[in-house]
C-alpha cells in the first residue's frame, strides 16, 4: 500500500509553499502537520502555506518529519530546484571557505574577451574580479569610489559568457539610478540601457532592471515573477541598508528574493557600521541560513569581546574582496574638527535640557530609562540646541525630515520657554557665524563648499544666508528625479552644482546624497554642521568628494563643526569607535585613519547598546568623551 502523498507546491506569490492535503492523510496525521508548520491565517483543512523562507531554512527536517509520519512529499520541480540549489550552495561555500578559488588574470582576461565590456580595468579592479568569479556569490566591501558598479557589470558580462546568468536586477538607493545608468554605457558596448522599475510587471524582454529597496517591497511578487522566469544576478548595492534582516521590510525582501536569483552580489563599502551583528542579513543574503553557522557566535551579542572583529574578518575573509582607500593611490585628505564654544544664551539653553533629561532619566528604571532613549528624541532635541537651539521651537518639516519630531514640549512661562521661542531675537548660533566665515574664505578662492546637516530646517536657513552664492539643495523633501524638466529635483540641483559656476555652496542630508552620488571632480571642502551616531551613513557621505578620479596634487578638506560640552562630542567619540570596529572585520585598518579626523546609515538617529550608555553618560555629567 503506498504511503499517503502530501504535495509541495511554490505558490503563485513565489513569497510561500503551499503544502496540499492528499487522499490517505488522516486527521491526526495533518494536525500535526498543521501544528508544526502553519503560518495561521490561510490555512485550511486541505492546506498549509509556509512562508519559502522559513520552508528553505528547515527543508531537511521536513522531508525527514514526512518520513517519520509515513507521509511521501511529492514536491514539483520549482521546489526541488530551489532545495537543491540550497544544497550545492552549502556545500560550495564550505569548499571556498577552506581554500578559495581566485581566477588567475589570464583566465578573467580570457571570459571578458568575447563580451560587450570594453572598459579598461585597473588593477585592484582585476584582483577583485578575480576573487568575485572564483565565488559562487559574491560581496565588493571595496571603499565608496573604487569602481564597485564597474567590477560588478563586468563579473555579469563573464557569467553571461559562461551561460550562467541571462538578466541583471540591481536594488540600489535612489541616488544611485544615475551611476548605473551612466556605467552601463561606459562599461557595455552596444550593451542594454537599464530599466528604471516603479511598480507593475517588469516587461519579458528587459535585460537590466534597477529599482530601490522601498519599491522592491512594495511589488515583490512582479520582482519575483520576473526573477524566477530568468537566469538573474542580484545585485545590492549599499547592502547595509539591508542589515535589519528579517526584521525590517527591506531586508525580508531581500532574503526572500535571494532564494530565486541565481548568482547574488553585495556592494557596500561600510558593510557593518555598529558591530558584527550587521553581517548577519549580508551572509543570509549571500548564503542563505548560513550566517549563524559560520560566524562567531560571541560576535553576535550586544557587546561582542574585544576580537570580535579580527575573528569575524578571519571568518569572511574567503567570501569578499575589498579595495581599501591607501590602493586608490588619492591625494591626502585634510581633516579637522573646529571646536564651536557653548556660550550665552545657547548654553543657558543647552544645559536645562541637559539636566531636565539627566533628572527623568536617573527616575526611571534601567529599562525605561533605555527604551525612552533609544527612540532617538532625546538625542535629536540635544543635537538641535547644541547646532541651532531655534529648531527645538518648530519640530520636523512633515515628510522631508528622516527625524520625524514635534516642538519640544517645554512648560509655558518658564525661563527655557521664553529662551526657545526668541533665541533667534537675541543670538546667531554660533556654528552658523564659524560656517559663514568658512564659506566666504572658499569663494573667494573659486571653491565649492558641500554643507551636510540632518535637519532640513538648518538647509532652509542656510539656503537664506548664504542666498549671494546661489546655493543648491538637496534633501529628502525633493524629489530625486522627475519627468518635468522644470521640476526642481536633487538632480537638477546636484547638477546645478556641478556645471552652475555661480553655484557655489551645495546644502544637503546625508540621508538624500550620502550614498551613489560623485561630486569630486567638482568640490573639494565639505562641512559637517551636524552628525549623528549613524556611522555608515556618515563614512558614505566622506566619499562624495574624495574618491577615484582625483588629480594627484588635489587637496580634499573636511571639516566638523563641534560644540563644546555637547553631544556633539558624545557623537563625535562614538562614530571614531565605530568606525575602528568595522576597519577590524574587514581587516582593513587603513579605514579608521582615512575616514575619521586624528585629532577629534536612512538609518536611526542612535542605533547601538553603547550610544544610549554613552548618551547617558553624557547627561550625567559624568564622562569626558
Amino acid at each position: 500500500m503506498s504511503a499517503p502523498v502530501l504535495a509541495v507546491r511554490l505558490a503563485d506569490d513565489r513569497a510561500t509553499v503551499s503544502l496540499d492535503r492528499g487522499e490517505g492523510i488522516d486527521d491526526d496525521t495533518w494536525l500535526q502537520l498543521r501544528a508544526e508548520w502553519s503560518a495561521g491565517g490561510s490555512d485550511s483543512t486541505y492546506r498549509i502555506v509556509v512562508p519559502l523562507e522559513r520552508f528553505m531554512a528547515l527543508r531537511n527536517g521536513f522531508f525527514a518529519r514526512c518520513r517519520v509520519l509515513g507521509v511521501a512529499a511529492d514536491a514539483e520541480l520549482a521546489v526541488l530546484a530551489l532545495v537543491s540549489r540550497a544544497k550545492a550552495s552549502r556545500v560550495e561555500l564550505d569548499k571556498i571557505r577552506k581554500e578559495p578559488r581566485d581566477l588567475d588574470v589570464g583566465a578573467v582576461e580570457e571570459l571578458l574577451k568575447d563580451t560587450r565590456f570594453k572598459r579598461p580595468l585597473r588593477t585592484f579592479q582585476i584582483r577583485d574580479l578575480s576573487r568575485l568569479l572564483g565565488l559562487e556569490h559574491g560581496a565588493n566591501f571595496s571603499v565608496p569610489g573604487a569602481g564597485k558598479t564597474t567590477v560588478a557589470y563586468a563579473v555579469y558580462e563573464a557569467e553571461r559568457a559562461r551561460g550562467r546568468v541571462d538578466r541583471l536586477l540591481v536594488i540600489s538607493p535612489i541616488s544611485a539610478f544615475e551611476s548605473w545608468e551612466s556605467e552601463a554605457v561606459e562599461c557595455l558596448k552596444d550593451g542594454p540601457t537599464p530599466m528604471r522599475y516603479a511598480g507593475g510587471k517588469v516587461p519579458a524582454r528587459t535585460e537590466v532592471v534597477v529599482t530601490n529597496y522601498q519599491r522592491l517591497a512594495a511589488s515583490y511578487e512582479h520582482v519575483a515573477a520576473w526573477v524566477r522566469d530568468h537566469r538573474v544576478m542580484l545585485v545590492l548595492d549599499e547592502a547595509h541598508r539591508m542589515k535589519k534582516g528579517r526584521s525590517g521590510e527591506w531586508g525580508a525582501a531581500c532574503l526572500d528574493l535571494a532564494y530565486l536569483a541565481v548568482r547574488r552580489d553585495i556592494l557596500t563599502g561600510t558593510p557593518a557600521p555598529q558591530g558584527p551583528r550587521d553581517f548577519v542579513a549580508l551572509v543570509d543574503f549571500l548564503w542563505p541560513n548560513e550566517a549563524l553557522r559560520i560566524l562567531p557566535s560571541d560576535a553576535l551579542v550586544p557587546n561582542p569581546p574585544d576580537d570580535a572583529g579580527p575573528r569575524v574578518a578571519t571568518t569572511l575573509r574567503p567570501l569578499f574582496t575589498r579595495t581599501n582607500k591607501a590602493e586608490l593611490d588619492l591625494p591626502p585628505v585634510v581633516m579637522k574638527v573646529q571646536q564651536v564654544p557653548l556660550e550665552s544664551l545657547q548654553r543657558e539653553i543647552y544645559e536645562a535640557m541637559r539636566q531636565i533629561y539627566g533628572n527623568q532619566i536617573a527616575a526611571m528604571s534601567r529599562r525605561e530609562a533605555s527604551d525612552f532613549a533609544a527612540k532617538g528624541r532625546i538625542v535629536i532635541y540635544l543635537l538641535e540646541a547644541a547646532t541651532n537651539p531655534k529648531l527645538l521651537a518648530a519640530g520636523s518639516i512633515g515628510d522631508a525630515d528622516v527625524f520625524r519630531h514635534p516642538p519640544l514640549d517645554i512648560p509655558q512661562g518658564s525661563r527655557l520657554a521664553d529662551l526657545v521661542a526668541n533665541y533667534n531675537l537675541y543670538e546667531t548660533p554660533a556654528k552658523f557665524q564659524q560656517l559663514a566665515a568658512l564659506v566666504e574664505e572658499n569663494a573667494k578662492l573659486g571653491r565649492k563648499t558641500l554643507i551636510w546637516s540632518n535637519f532640513v530646517r538648518n538647509l532652509l536657513a542656510l539656503e537664506r544666508q548664504f542666498g549671494v552664492y546661489h546655493p543648491a539643495l538637496a534633501f529628502g523633501g525633493l524629489s530625486a528625479y522627475s519627468n518635468d524638466i522644470e521640476a526642481r529635483t536633487r538632480a537638477t540641483e546636484i547638477t546645478r552644482f556641478r556645471d552652475d559656476p555661480a553655484c557655489l555652496v551645495l546644502l544637503a542630508n546625508p540621508a538624500a546624497i550620502s550614498e551613489g552620488i560623485s561630486l569630486h571632480h567638482h568640490c573639494h571642502d565639505a562641512i559637517y554642521l551636524d552628525r549623528t551616531f549613524n556611522a555608515g551613513q556618515y563614512l558614505q557621505s566622506l566619499d562624495r568628494i574624495h574618491r577615484l578620479g582625483l588629480d594627484t596634487d588635489q587637496e580634499t578638506r573636511f571639516t566638523f563643526l563641534v560644540t563644546s560640552e555637547t553631544i556633539d562630542e558624545v557623537v563625535d567619540a562614538r562614530v571614531r569607535v565605530k568606525a575602528e570596529r568595522l576597519g577590524e572585520m574587514i581587516d582593513d585598518p587603513n579605514l579608521a585613519s582615512v575616514a575619521l579626523p586624528d585629532d577629534e546609515d536612512y538609518g536611526e538617529v542612535i542605533d547601538a547598546p553603547d550610544d544610549v550608555v554613552a548618551l547617558f553618560a553624557h547627561l550625567r555629567g559624568d564622562h569626558a568623551p
